[in-house]
């Protein structure tokens, strides 16, 4: 069995076999919390008929996002893979969104994330960590041909949604089994996370 977990923005949890059949899979609204995330996985695994002990891999979203969904996320999935040996793989938090979008309207793929201010984490690509953007500069990229794919219809994206004439909301639809084998055959380091921005504890710091 193999966990996918992914806490940038909107929690979400899978299971998937050596296959990569979906086996069970949870989501939770942005802005939940995640003290519970133990007691969480353990159900997800016991929906999936499994435990703890049945781990083969784990693979872990390590940003951009949320400072502390990340570092939860990573933090469990380290405190899990390490002392047992199990294999670690990071992805990018764009990957849930690009690999579950189904929409075939547009030649372009654009992933947002709403960051805070009015700023987004933005990215057409499996493989970078994005950018950061504001409305006027997503907006100037809307066009026919551009899908924009967000993780669910939050106030932070309505100023978006009249500018792209396609619009794909991820919500609780994330394809667990392309993520699984994206993280396997990705490059991300699942030890260092990808804020783009310092956290405001580090901003006071420096």
């Amino acid at each position: 069995m193999n966990l996918v977990l992914d806490l940038s923005f909107a929690g979400f949890a899978a299971v998937v076999d050596g296959a990569d059949n979906d086996l069970a899979t949870d989501w939770r609204s942005p802005g939940a919390r995640y003290d519970d995330v133990g007691d969480w996985i353990e159900g997800l695994l016991r929906q999936a008929g499994g435990a703890f002990s049945e781990l083969d891999s784990i693979a872990v979203g390590v940003g951009p996002g949320s400072f502390t969904g990340i570092r939860i996320a990573m933090a469990f999935a380290q405190g899990l893979a390490l002392p047992r040996n199990l294999p670690l793989y990071g992805f990018n938090s764009f990957a849930p969104l690009l690999l579950s979008c189904e929409s075939k309207l547009g030649d372009r793929h654009i992933a947002v994330i709403p960051s805070n201010a009015g700023r987004f984490y933005a990215s057409s690509d499996l493989h970078e960590t994005g950018v950061m953007a504001g409305t006027e500069e997503l907006l100037r990229l809307a066009n026919p041909e551009t899908t924009l794919i967000i993780p669910a219809r939050v106030t932070q994206v309505e100023a978006l949604l009249t500018g792209f004439s396609d619009v794909h909301i991820i919500e609780g639809k994330v394809n667990a089994t392309r993520l699984a084998k994206h993280a396997r055959e990705s490059n991300f380091d699942a030890l260092r996370p990808h804020y783009l921005q310092l956290s405001a504890a580090e901003t006071k710091i420096t």
